[in-house]
C-alpha cells in the first residue's frame, strides 16, 4: 500500500485537532450513539469514529470490532489517513480488489476488512481531523441516499466537537477571570454573574440540531423507521429560573440531565430540546413495554428533590412518548405527537409519562381548545368566586370563607377549577385568573358582612405560583387591596403554596412585608406536599399553613396512614406560634380525631359546600339570631355556651 503522505499544513491540523482536547479522553456515550447510527444507515457491523494524528489513528468510538488490543492503528496502514488527504469521501467497495488497499495488513490480517466508507470531519477552520466510517467484513455497496446521509451524519459529529471546544474555551475564560472555582463567575463586584450554559451532565447531551438531524437521516433511509422517542420536560425550571435565577435553574436542569442519562439504556441518545425540556431517542425499539420501564425508571428517579446550597428543590418531570415503527415518515410528526402527550402528562401535579394514542390526541386537542376557551372567559370577566366556609370545629361556627374560582359556561352551569386550572397553569395565565377572583370576591365582602354585623371574619384568597413570580402582577395585586378596603372586623387572608416561598429572597420577603402592612394575614396553602424550608417558616411573616386534604383521607388508613404526620405538624404550627386549618374534611370521624388531636379550624364538605354568592349570604343570614361571637384566628375556639352550639348547628343542617 503507499504510504499516505503528511498534508503541507500538518502542524496547523494537530494544532486544531488538540484545541479540541478530545484524543486520548473518556469514552462518552454520545459518539458510541453515532457509531450505532452508523451502522443502522450503512448496514454495516461496525461503526467507527476515528481521529489521526501525526502517527496513529485513534478510535474515539468502535462499534462492532474487538478493540481490547487498543483504541488506535497506526497512520501508515489507517484508511481514514487517506479520507483526510483527499478530504472526500472515500468509499472502498472491496479492499482485496482495490491494489491501493489488498496488502494492507488489516485487510489480509485481523481484523480482515473488505469494505470501507469513510467521511472526514472537517473543522469550521477547514482542517480535516478524521473520520466517521462504515466498516464490513465483506464486500458491499452504498445507495445515494446512504452516502448523503453519512456525509450528514459527519457533519453532525463535527458540530458536536465544536460545542465541546467551545466549552471547553469558555470554562478556561472563567478562570482566567475569577481566580477561584470555576462555577462562580463574578468580573467585578458590580457586574452580574456570567450564565452557565451547559454545566455537568448537559455536556453529554446532542443539541436540538442533532437530534432532529438524527431523526431525518433514519427517516431518509429506505427502511421504515423504527423508534422510540419521549419528549420530558422538568416543570419547575421556569418558575426557578424567574425566582432564584438563571444560574440555580441551569444546575436543577443539570440534575435532571443527570438523573434522565442514568434512566435510560447505553445506546439511547439524549438532546437537550428547550431550556426545560429533553429528548430521549431509543433506536432500534418500538415496544411500549421498554419504553414504559425507561419513563418509570426516570420519574422513579427524580422522585427525590434536589438540594443546593440553602435550597430544597422539586424535580418533577413530564414525558410524553411516541413509538414508530413505520407509522411516522418525519421528525416534525413525531415530535408533534410526543409533544401532545407531554401535555397531558404536564397537567398531573406529580411525575407522569403518556403514551400518544387515540384519546391521549382528543385530550391533547380538546386542552388546546379548551385553553383558547379559558382565555376568553377570563377576557370576557366570566371567572368568578364561589365561597367555601372556614369552619371552626367545636362550635361549627364560620370563621369566614375561600374565595375559589369557578368559570361560568353558560347560564347556570360552572366549571369546575380541577378542569380549567391545569389548562391555565400550562398556559402561563394563572396570574389573570388569580386576579379576577379576588377582584370579584373583595366586591363581594361588603354584600357578606351586612349579614354577619358583628361577626370578625376572614377572606381567605389563593395566589398562584405565577402571580407571586411575576413583578407585573404582583403591584396590580397590592392596588386592588388599596382600592377595595375590608369592612369593619373582616381581614384578608392569603393563600400561598409551599413552593412560591423558595423565591428569590429579597423580592419575596418585600412582597409578604408589604402584605401583612395592609393587615393581611399570610397562609401557606396545601402544606406538607411540597417541599419548604423550616428556616424560612420561621423568618418570613407566615401566620399559618393549612393541611392538605391527602392527608385527612389518610386518617386510620390501613396501608399507610398519615396520623403521625398530622400530629408532627400540629406540633411544629404549635412550637411556631401558627395557626392550622384541615382542608377536605369529608367524615365525622375525621372530624372527631381531629378535635381530638388539637385541630380546631376546618373545612370540607361535611361542614359546608362550596357556593355561590347568594347562597353565601343566605348562609351567612342564618346566624343572625344568634348571639355576637368574636372568632379568633389563633387556635382558640369562641365561647359560647352549649344550648347555643346545640341550635346552631339545627340551623346549619
Amino acid at each position: 500500500m503507499e504510504e499516505a503522505l503528511i498534508p503541507e499544513e500538518e502542524a496547523s491540523r494537530l494544532a486544531e485537532l488538540r484545541s479540541f482536547e478530545i484524543l486520548d479522553s473518556p469514552a462518552e456515550v454520545s459518539y458510541d450513539d453515532v457509531s450505532h447510527l452508523i451502522c443502522n444507515i450503512a448496514g454495516t457491523k461496525i461503526g467507527i469514529i476515528s481521529l489521526v494524528d501525526e502517527n496513529r489513528q485513534w478510535f474515539k468510538s468502535c462499534v462492532g470490532l474487538d478493540t481490547e488490543q487498543g483504541r488506535e492503528t497506526p497512520r501508515s496502514v489507517s484508511f481514514c489517513a487517506r479520507t483526510i488527504l483527499q478530504r472526500q469521501p472515500l468509499i472502498i467497495p472491496d479492499a482485496l480488489a482495490d491494489p491501493r488497499f489488498r496488502d494492507n495488513p488489516l485487510v489480509v490480517g485481523p481484523p480482515f476488512l473488505r469494505f470501507y466508507a469513510g467521511f472526514p470531519l472537517v473543522s469550521v477552520n477547514g482542517f480535516a481531523l478524521g473520520s466517521l466510517c462504515a466498516v464490513d467484513l465483506c464486500p458491499r455497496e452504498l445507495a445515494d441516499e446512504q452516502v448523503v446521509a453519512l456525509t450528514r451524519l459527519a457533519r453532525q459529529v463535527m458540530m458536536q466537537m465544536e460545542l465541546r471546544r467551545e466549552s471547553l474555551q469558555l470554562q478556561r475564560l472563567r478562570k482566567h477571570y475569577e481566580g477561584v472555582k470555576e462555577n462562580s463567575i463574578v468580573l467585578d463586584p458590580g457586574a452580574s454573574l456570567i450564565p452557565l450554559p451547559r454545566v455537568g451532565a448537559l455536556e453529554q447531551l446532542l443539541s436540538r440540531e442533532q437530534i432532529i438531524q438524527m431523526m431525518d437521516v433514519i427517516f431518509g433511509m429506505e427502511t421504515d423507521a423504527c423508534f422510540t422517542l419521549l419528549r420530558c420536560q422538568f416543570k419547575e425550571y421556569g418558575r426557578v429560573s424567574a425566582t432564584l435565577g438563571g444560574r440555580l435553574a441551569e444546575h436543577l436542569i443539570d440534575e435532571g440531565a443527570r438523573r434522565l442519562l442514568n434512566a435510560i439504556p447505553p445506546n439511547a441518545s439524549a438532546a437537550r430540546f428547550s431550556d426545560s425540556e429533553f429528548i430521549v431517542l431509543l433506536p432500534h425499539v418500538a415496544d411500549r413495554d421498554v419504553a414504559t420501564g425507561m419513563a418509570q425508571r426516570l420519574v422513579d428517579l427524580v422522585g427525590q428533590p434536589f438540594r443546593i446550597h440553602e435550597h430544597k428543590l422539586p424535580l418533577t418531570a413530564a414525558i410524553g412518548i411516541a413509538l414508530c415503527n413505520g407509522n411516522y415518515d418525519s421528525s416534525d410528526v413525531i415530535l408533534t405527537d410526543a409533544s401532545m402527550a407531554l401535555r397531558i402528562a404536564s397537567f398531573a401535579a406529580k411525575s407522569q409519562f403518556r403514551f400518544i394514542d387515540s384519546e391521549t390526541r382528543r385530550h391533547a386537542q380538546e386542552s388546546y381548545e379548551l385553553e383558547g376557551d379559558v382565555r376568553e372567559a377570563i377576557q370576557a370577566r366570566n371567572i368568578s368566586p364561589f365561597f367555601q366556609p372556614l369552619v371552626d370545629l367545636v362550635s361549627g361556627e364560620p370563621l369566614g370563607f375561600e374565595a375559589l374560582a369557578r368559570w361560568q359556561r353558560g347560564y347556570d352551569h360552572f366549571v369546575a377549577p380541577s378542569v380549567f386550572l391545569p389548562i391555565a397553569n400550562e398556559a402561563g395565565i394563572t396570574g389573570e385568573l388569580d386576579l379576577q377572583v379576588i377582584e370579584k370576591a373583595l366586591a363581594a365582602v361588603p354584600l357578606l358582612a351586612r349579614e354577619v354585623p358583628f361577626r370578625a371574619m376572614l377572606l381567605s384568597v389563593n395566589l398562584s405560583a405565577q402571580l407571586m413570580d411575576d413583578p407585573a402582577l404582583r403591584p396590580r395585586f397590592l392596588n386592588l387591596i388599596r382600592t377595595n378596603p375590608m369592612p369593619k372586623g373582616w381581614q384578608l387572608q392569603v393563600e400561598v403554596v409551599e413552593e412560591a416561598m423558595q423565591g428569590s429572597g429579597a423580592e419575596l420577603e418585600q412582597f409578604l412585608y408589604q402584605l401583612t402592612e395592609m393587615n393581611v394575614r399570610i397562609v401557606i396553602d396545601d402544606f406538607g406536599t411540597g417541599y419548604s424550608s423550616l428556616g424560612r417558616l420561621h423568618t418570613l411573616p407566615i401566620h399559618g399553613f393549612k393541611i392538605d386534604r391527602c392527608f385527612v383521607d389518610q386518617i386510620d388508613d390501613r396501608s399507610n396512614p398519615s396520623n403521625k404526620l398530622l400530629k408532627a405538624m400540629l406540633v411544629l404550627a404549635n412550637d411556631l406560634g401558627l395557626s392550622t386549618t384541615a382542608e377536605g374534611i369529608e367524615a365525622d370521624a375525621q372530624r372527631q380525631w381531629l378535635l381530638h388531636q388539637g385541630f380546631r379550624h376546618g373545612q370540607g364538605f361535611l361542614l359546608a359546600k362550596p357556593m355561590s354568592l347568594v347562597d353565601a349570604a343566605a348562609y351567612l343570614h342564618r346566624l343572625r339570631l344568634l348571639p355576637p361571637a368574636i372568632n379568633r384566628v389563633d387556635g382558640r375556639p369562641p365561647a359560647l355556651r352549649r344550648g347555643w352550639r346545640q341550635r346552631l348547628k339545627g340551623l346549619l343542617r
